[in-house]
């Protein structure tokens, strides 16, 4: 019988979503995570967000596993409830790998089912790569691709030293203050996807005041520098694609790769051919949706992540 989290704050019920719990761990750095529910003593389902994303990106998804799973939702440095690192500060992608390390480690004590969405499936790789004894399974939803097999994507190096020049940082940073949160949120919803349509209005909602907290904490600046450094960070690594496919052959969990067909960020032809590296995992493109599989089609997603955590699962 596995244990609970040990967790290093009490948790404490959150207004949304209905029947959550927030509890904050330092790792490292406060780092936020809710517990969406499930039966003590199941397998756990860790979630990892995206890149503008936080643990409220779960919210629909969750019900469908938590009958049979614990689902915990964890937030990145610099996002949702969550600070940013303290001490020694190693570069971002690798601080939140540690944070996915040490959340297993020391909250979760046990192998998890890692759940990871955009960049946070970029991290879930680089952890099952790095520790694979944390993982009992590894599932990929919509995680970028790049666009080539060679040595250098072009198209990923030229955007990445144009984002790098010297002001690009400070002028998309005093761009993203001076916008509401509501036309934050709404941006971000319409360069993942074209089926706005799909998105419940009270998850929206659920954002936007979110979005709005955050700008009000007084780390925001420090939150915003932390998810830039994060974005370059995984630019940087999907720059060199062969090398990141050396990365991918080095993962030896079993592990499902989820896909939008009309994800406008990470292209499903792409994802099929890298996917096609690893005839040992599971791939699946699901037609009809955009970037945000666990928000515009929980159920589906849920489905064909369950129908793979079987006994037999490792």
């Amino acid at each position: 019988m596995s244990q609970p989290p040990a967790l290093t704050s009490p948790g404490t019920p959150v207004a949304w979503p209905p029947g959550a719990v927030s509890a904050t761990t330092d790792l490292d750095g406060p780092v936020r995570h809710l517990d969406l529910g499930g039966p003590a003593g199941a397998p756990v389902v860790l979630c990892v967000h995206g890149l503008g994303g936080s643990a409220l990106n779960w919210w629909l998804l969750a019900p469908f596993l938590s009958g049979s799973h614990r689902v915990l939702a964890v937030d990145l440095f610099g996002h949702g409830g969550s600070g940013v690192p303290t001490g020694s500060r190693p570069d971002a992608v690798t601080a939140d790998r540690r944070l996915l390390d040490r959340f297993v480690r020391e909250v979760v004590r046990e192998p998890v089912v890692l759940l990871g969405h955009s960049m946070g499936g970029v991290l879930a790789v680089l952890q099952a790569a790095a520790a694979p004894e944390t993982i009992r399974r590894l599932v990929l939803l919509s995680p970028p691709v790049p666009g080539t097999a060679g040595r250098l994507d072009p198209a990923i190096a030229a955007k990445l030293a144009f984002l790098r020049l010297p002001g690009v940082a400070g002028a998309v940073a005093r761009q993203l203050a001076a916008l509401p949160p509501e036309q934050v949120v709404d941006r971000q919803l319409r360069q993942a996807t074209p089926h706005l349509h799909r998105i419940p209005a009270d998850g929206i909602a659920a954002a936007v005041a979110e979005t709005r907290d955050r700008a009000a904490r007084p780390d925001a600046a420090a939150g915003r520098a932390e998810q830039w450094a994060a974005l370059l960070g995984t630019m940087a690594l999907l720059a060199r694609p062969r090398a990141w496919r050396r990365t991918l052959a080095a993962v030896p969990v079993p592990t499902l790769w989820l896909h939008g067909a009309d994800d406008p960020l990470a292209a499903a032809d792409r994802a099929r051919e890298l996917a096609a590296t690893r005839p040992d995992w599971s791939f699946e493109v699901r037609p009809g949706v955009g970037h945000l599989l666990a928000v515009e089609d929980p159920a589906w997603t849920a489905d064909r992540i369950l129908a793979g955590d079987g006994p037999g699962s490792r």
